[in-house]
């Protein structure tokens, strides 16, 4: 895959190496439709190489079980960066559907897109309310949050 936003050399080693693409895209200002187009292009190549490591990781780990280096790395990715990544993606979904200028796309271009990206973050938040719901205090000090439930 060519890149545009990723350096063709970058390797996802740790997430302090991944995090400042994220941050980058947290900051950025969108200011019209182009910057947005700009934006979701950067947002989409960032999302495939992380997709595309951690699936050459799963890959290598499931042809090679014995290889403890394989696993160790597989490991790393689905205990340190990965849940880096979550939070984060979910904070970009919300700044792509809050974008004024996500109104003004091409429909027939990025409806489907669209769509799918808010169905994510509904089902994020619902999540997150269930959990809360579902919340039991583990000691005394947190009896205040379930006397205060909705």
């Amino acid at each position: 895959m060519q890149r545009n936003y990723i350096p063709q050399d970058f390797k996802i080693t740790v997430w302090e190496k991944l995090q400042p693409f994220f941050s980058d895209l947290e900051k950025r200002n969108i200011a019209s439709v182009n910057d947005l187009e700009k934006w979701l292009k950067d947002y989409n190549e960032l999302g495939a190489v992380v997709s595309e490591d951690m699936a050459w990781r799963y890959i290598k780990m499931t042809c090679d079980t014995a290889n403890e280096e394989i696993r160790n790395s597989f490991n790393d990715f689905i205990t340190n960066i990965e849940p880096n990544i979550s939070p984060i993606s979910n904070s970009l979904n919300k700044k792509l559907v809050s974008a004024p200028q996500s109104n003004e796309l091409n429909k027939e271009k990025y409806f489907v897109y669209l769509r799918g990206v808010k169905k994510v973050l509904n089902y994020s938040e619902k999540k997150t309310f269930r959990c809360l719901l579902n919340y039991k205090p583990k000691n005394k000090s947190s009896e205040k949050f379930q006397a205060h439930k909705v």
